[in-house]
């Protein structure tokens, strides 16, 4: 409230991974927004996953009424899948049903593919792209996969790091050289999956 009346705020992000995973207290919190009215004065957005916008798609309309009009989604890229250090959580139909879900409640959606991992081909970027325009959502962003410095991930990996000056940990320099790819050849069809999809929009 101070921020909106003092300096004029009308947007704000909830620096949170997932601040959809407690529901009950998510609840509270649009509650405490639509009882002190702000909503018609100040838009918010989110990160969060499917699986919570699809457990709370009975919600989506009273999240949208506290203000909330802008969730990043973390949806699984073709290449992420078929890995098995990843949690496979979601289906492919239930990304697509998740944005379905977002944009009939009038919510701008952005889905977030990781790219770049070791198994990442030609073959796979294409078909992460195909999902992102099949499920056509509001925004697409391709991030290439980023295991920080010092942490097991990153220790396991070691040997497919070319890049370690960590400025460039920015999630749009690949860092790691997949097996069957360049680094060079990964940012080109990144670059062409955005070229595609926003041309086309």
């Amino acid at each position: 409230e101070q921020l909106h009346e003092r300096h004029g705020v009308g947007f704000f992000i909830l620096a949170d991974e997932e601040p959809t995973i407690n529901r009950k207290k998510f609840i509270e919190f649009c509650q405490e927004l639509i009882d002190r009215g702000p909503p018609a004065k100040v838009k918010w957005g989110i990160n969060t996953r499917v699986t919570d916008i699809y457990r709370d798609r009975e919600l989506l309309s009273f999240y949208r009424k506290a203000g909330l009009v802008h969730v990043s989604l973390g949806t699984e890229a073709a290449a992420q899948m078929k890995l098995d250090r990843f949690n496979k959580e979601t289906k492919v139909e239930e990304n697509k049903q998740a944005i379905r879900l977002l944009r009939e409640a009038d919510i701008f959606v952005e889905a977030q593919f990781i790219v770049g991992l070791d198994n990442e081909t030609p073959e796979t970027l294409e078909e992460t792209y195909k999902m992102a325009w099949d499920w056509q959502p509001d925004l697409a962003n391709w991030a290439m996969y980023t295991p920080w410095p010092f942490t097991p991930l990153f220790e396991e990996i070691r040997d497919q790091v070319e890049i370690h000056d960590f400025s460039k940990y920015n999630f749009v320099t690949p860092i790691m050289k997949p097996a069957a790819m360049e680094r060079g050849e990964l940012l080109n069809g990144v670059m062409k999956n955005y070229r595609r999809f926003y041309m086309q929009k």
